[in-house]
């Protein structure tokens, strides 16, 4: 995507902005600081350079001199602040309804940054990645989307769920007393993935004040929110997000895809192309990403995998993972069993 500019919507920028203010940080000196207008940030259709963001972020750190700054901005932000998707989760039907559409309808959030998840028969993955632009997640960055994501879907569901563990690709930091107080779990560092592990019976836990009626209205009306989102110069993450759907079980081929996005393989390759992206390209990259959360719990047989990523064979599958990591999946799974 090199030479593309990028974008975001204000609404995260406006959290964390609203997140200083209650930690009585100077919001004026950040906006400043970010050459941010304080109008623009009101206005929900508005969107800002990644740049912007970034400087925002910088700042705020500067002026708090708080390494766990993240940590302690989500706890502070009011349930609400992030609208359509807060309501949505909390008239969820589970906590693991609730944490799908926490993913699903992020990119409204932020359209760089993405939620995979990947359910297995006794964990479930639920990672922040940023494919398009990798430097998006930083540590800060990478605290801040996991700590709400779990402590607001909390909120949401009214369930005090536990995790398994959260991992993170950062080095470990002299103190991370802060972490475990936050997740209330083993927090492991120097990971390969920033992401939560949740057990699949806590995913699976029906939630007491769903209301299903109200979940589809919001859902809808996400949907339209996502929808609305500029598609031109995202096409790439478009892409990404309908391999993504169509590996749940699905088929991650040219043809399946460009009927997701509703155009003709011919005019979705044309348009990869002329983002400097081949088709194969990212259809690889994300059975690779995929592969990864699958292998990682270690209860999904190997077959079980191959199939899920559309393989017809598992051998298939297995020299493709060696393709993409230098390693058998056997090999990556002991790795990891030890991270």
């Amino acid at each position: 995507m090199r030479g593309v500019s990028v974008s975001v919507l204000t609404v995260s920028s406006r959290a964390m902005i609203d997140a200083c203010a209650r930690l009585g940080l100077d919001t004026e000196q950040i906006l400043r600081a970010a050459r941010l207008d304080p109008v623009t940030l009101q206005d929900p259709d508005a969107r800002i350079p990644i740049e912007q963001v970034d400087a925002v972020w910088q700042k705020a750190y500067e002026l708090s001199k708080d390494p766990n700054l993240a940590l302690h901005a989500i706890e502070v932000l009011p349930f609400g602040a992030y609208r359509v998707i807060d309501f949505l989760a909390s008239s969820a039907p589970t906590i693991g309804a609730a944490l799908a559409k926490v993913s699903d309808y992020f990119p409204i959030i932020h359209e760089v940054v993405r939620l995979p998840y990947a359910v297995g028969d006794r964990h479930v993955t639920f990672a922040a990645e940023a494919p398009s632009r990798p430097s998006t997640i930083t540590r800060p960055y990478a605290e801040y989307v996991l700590a709400a994501v779990f402590l607001r879907t909390r909120i949401a569901t009214n369930q005090r769920f536990p995790l398994m563990r959260v991992e993170f690709s950062h080095p470990r930091p002299a103190d991370i007393s802060e972490h475990e107080r936050i997740f209330e779990c083993p927090v492991r560092f120097g990971a390969e993935t920033c992401q939560m592990v949740i057990a699949r019976d806590v995913w699976d836990t029906p939630c007491t004040g769903s209301d299903l009626a109200l979940f589809s209205v919001l859902d809808t009306h996400a949907r339209m929110l996502l929808d609305q989102l500029p598609s031109p110069a995202d096409i790439v993450g478009r892409v990404r997000e309908a391999i993504e759907a169509e590996l749940r079980g699905g088929n991650p081929k040219l043809e399946s895809i460009a009927r997701r996005l509703a155009m003709s393989p011919r005019t979705l390759q044309r348009r990869l192309r002329d983002q400097g992206v081949l088709f194969n390209d990212v259809l690889e990259e994300m059975r690779f990403r995929a592969a990864k959360s699958y292998l990682a719990p270690g209860d999904i047989a190997g077959t079980e995998v191959a199939y899920l990523l559309g393989f017809a064979e598992q051998s298939s599958f297995n020299r493709a993972f060696k393709r993409w990591s230098g390693q058998t999946p056997t090999e990556y799974r002991r790795r990891t069993a030890v991270l």
